[in-house]
């Protein structure tokens, strides 16, 4: 009984883990710069965005993965595909909504997907508070490098050698529209060549269904099929 209690340990401890890795070291927020203030249905809009590793420093690995904005509300699920700017961890995409209240989150490659706020087209872009775990996690780090001048996070300075950020972006929105002058639009990366195509689809509510879950459930199949097998030869 007590090796089969330490094996459930063993092999637990490991999947638990895994299984919540936003709050375990991989995880990043998105901060959104200053959105138009009335976001008109059917308009192309250019919304500019920052993904932050631990919410100080952009990425620091090597193929980070889909980087956007993703819309939700109720069944209708809308993705725009972000492209990369010349400020590090600086991110554009062009959007298109029609009427609706739309849930926003960052898509953060193989991080979490991070609950950026509500926009209610039309209308305008609510932006929620940063979760108070991640807060405190921010708070709680060694200032990073100035990665940024005069573009910069919102809530960060200039050039002031901070990696954290002074304050939780401000949720108001800019003073007036900012709609392209087209009605699609293709964003140009840093080099000036065309970046990566900017794609809106329309799909069901995607899955909780995390890779790291994945891991979790084949440990706890194989814990099961352990404690199975010693319990029939007893």
């Amino acid at each position: 009984m007590r090796r089969i209690l330490l094996t459930l340990v063993v092999l637990l401890v490991p999947a638990l883990t895994l299984a919540a890795p936003a709050r375990a070291g991989g995880w990043a927020v998105t901060f959104m710069d200053p959105a138009p203030a009335d976001v008109q249905p059917h308009t192309t809009y250019t919304l500019g965005f920052w993904l932050l590793q631990h919410g100080t420093h952009p990425y620091e690995g090597v193929n980070l993965g889909e980087v956007g904005l993703k819309f939700t509300d109720g069944s209708k699920v809308v993705r725009f595909s972000g492209v990369e700017l010349s400020e590090p961890a600086h991110y554009a995409a062009a959007i298109s909504l029609p009427p609706g209240t739309w849930k926003v989150e960052g898509i953060q490659g193989w991080f979490a997907p991070y609950g950026i706020g509500t926009l209610t087209v039309p209308g305008r872009l609510k932006i929620a508070p940063i979760p108070e775990d991640l807060r405190r996690a921010i708070d709680s780090q060694t200032p990073q490098e100035n990665y940024w001048g005069e573009v910069h996070p919102p809530g960060f300075k200039a050039g002031s050698g901070s990696g954290r950020p002074v304050a939780s972006p401000p949720p108001a929105a800019s003073p007036s529209p900012s709609p392209s002058p087209s009605p699609s639009a293709a964003l140009s990366a840093p080099d000036g060549s065309t970046g990566s195509t900017i794609t809106a689809t329309v799909t069901e509510p995607g899955s909780w269904w995390h890779p790291a879950y994945a891991v979790a459930a084949l440990l706890a199949l194989a814990l099961i099929g352990t404690l199975t097998y010693r319990v029939r030869r007893r």
